[in-house]
């Protein structure tokens, strides 16, 4: 699929590139035509209206030993239009007058060009094997002609063109190496999410797994024990029930992730509340758990914390993190600061225990990252509850970062706007 996309994308990309390059190289050719027709056109006027009677210095027209003699130049340095009129007697359309205005044309050539004129049965055009451009116009004496010489446009338009098609190779070739680096950048995001998509199902299902087979075997031993009462079996069916409920966290862990990655999900409704009072009551709800374990934990809190967030999302993200902290500090100590710094609130967990490696710590936010390294649930959890944090302070527009070493321990920072 991901090959099909990225060949959609080079197609794409390219057709839109030659699309742009085609249409200014047309524009570009099509206006320099135009400029140097009107200015052909402009000379013919003039010179059929009798304002120009002298193009000097003169130039001979025609061929001579199959070379153009250079062309006049003007005051610019551009090359000036040259042009003469030709006058046809009424009847036998031969040549009884030509004004050269300062070019030489002989008689063959003024006949010649007359002929080919009359020949195209139109007022005005262009002769291009003779490199002129004409127009008509009746004389007392008889049918007028004024030529203006384009050898110089058919020259420069050759020239534009070739160059024209160069640029279109050079642009086109150029587009498909850039277009086929910005295809492998731009789907590896979709790279990613694609195999963390697979990564995801294949641990969920295993996560998945792992109860119902222990559901099944309990019932398979109480099924086999028909004559035996409720209070012999009472250690299958508690076995059961704490399979049951893990598997209906890991559900419901799943869910808030699900509905969270959806991108018509209604916000949650965000409420101004005592991020102070709510930290107080999580730690005391843990602190059966601290006495239990023989952890240490201090608190450093700052009163009366105001933020806009949604209460029951942040109170998961305090369990989350305190849960985490409790699991690894067994005996040890853990410390708790929450402060506010001009429009930021900072919360801050330390424990001591395990040190989390440098080369997963990039990754620890990731689901299911513990359960895919090593399966272990010596600690409980699927591995779900860090990204879940890390989702929630995502979507209070806030940072969540984690760093581990020897002298401090574990420690996760929040930092999160007051409103």
């Amino acid at each position: 699929m991901l090959k099909r996309l990225r060949k959609r994308f080079i197609i794409t990309n390219m057709i839109f590139v030659i699309a742009v390059i085609l249409s200014a190289l047309v524009v570009m050719c099509v206006s320099n035509y135009r400029r140097f027709y009107a200015d052909s056109i402009k000379a013919i006027d003039r010179t059929l209206s009798g304002d120009v009677e002298d193009l000097k210095p003169a130039l001979e027209f025609g061929d001579r030993d199959g070379k153009r003699p250079p062309r006049p130049k003007d005051d610019s340095g551009i090359g000036k239009i040259a042009v003469f009129t030709v006058t046809l007697e009424v009847n036998s359309n031969t040549v009884s007058g030509i004004n050269d205005s300062g070019i030489q044309v002989d008689t063959d050539t003024a006949q010649k060009a007359a002929d080919a004129a009359i020949a195209a049965n139109k007022i005005s055009g262009t002769l291009q094997s003779m490199g002129l451009r004409f127009k008509m116009q009746a004389a007392k004496n008889g049918l007028k002609i004024a030529f203006a010489d384009i050898t110089n446009e058919q020259d420069s338009m050759q020239s534009l063109i070739l160059i024209s098609v160069l640029i279109f190779a050079i642009v086109l070739l150029t587009s498909f190496i850039i277009s086929l680096f910005l295809s492998k950048r731009a789907l590896a995001p979709v790279q990613k999410a694609w195999d963390q998509q697979h990564q995801f199902v294949a641990d969920a299902s295993h996560e998945l797994k792992t109860p119902l087979t222990v559901i099944l075997a309990n019932l398979g031993i109480i099924k086999s024990h028909s004559q035996h009462t409720i209070e012999e079996e009472r250690k299958w069916l508690d076995n059961t029930e704490e399979e049951a409920i893990q598997m209906k966290d890991l559900l419901q862990d799943l869910l808030f992730l699900a509905r969270e990655d959806a991108d018509n999900a209604p916000p949650a409704p965000h409420v101004e509340f005592d991020l102070s009072r709510l930290v107080w009551e999580c730690i005391l709800s843990f602190e059966s758990v601290t006495y239990e374990q023989k952890t240490e934990m201090t608190e450093d809190i700052q009163d009366h914390i105001l933020i806009n967030g949604n209460e029951k999302q942040i109170k998961q993200l305090l369990i989350i993190l305190l849960d985490n902290a409790c699991k690894y500090a067994k005996g040890g100590t853990i410390y708790l600061l929450l402060r506010q710094e001009h429009e930021k609130v900072i919360l801050s967990i330390k424990n001591s225990g395990v040190i989390i490696p440098k080369k997963d710590l990039e990754h620890i936010f990731e689901r299911f990252y513990r359960a895919s390294k090593s399966r272990s649930r010596e600690t409980g959890g699927y591995g779900l509850g860090l990204s879940i944090a890390h989702t929630i302070v995502q979507k209070h527009n806030g940072k969540i970062k984690a760093e581990s070493n020897e002298k401090d321990g574990t420690t996760f920072c929040v930092v999160l706007p007051v409103l």
